[in-house]
């Protein structure tokens, strides 16, 4: 498994229903939100096989908006000897 930062941006409009929508889906507590401060989005950490498979913690009426982008984690004795 891979990690992916999941971003589900969407509009002041949309907000609850996304938010009731990602409960539905069983991944509201993997969320943190920039609602209150202005920023519509969902920010995740996701473990997924794929992009495509962490875009799934993101309801269909936005995932079209979303982005799962793929994350390592460098390790620094690797670093030091580059």
């Amino acid at each position: 498994m891979q990690k992916f930062m999941i971003i589900s941006p969407h509009t002041h409009e949309e907000c609850t229903m996304v938010v009731k929508q990602t409960l539905a889906i069983g991944y509201l507590i993997h969320f943190y939100w920039g609602c209150k401060s202005g920023d519509h989005t969902g920010y995740a950490m996701i473990e997924a096989n794929n992009a495509d498979e962490a875009l799934l913690s993101i309801p269909t009426m936005i995932r079209k908006k979303g982005k799962a982008i793929g994350l390592v984690q460098f390790d620094p004795e690797k670093v030091k000897n580059w």
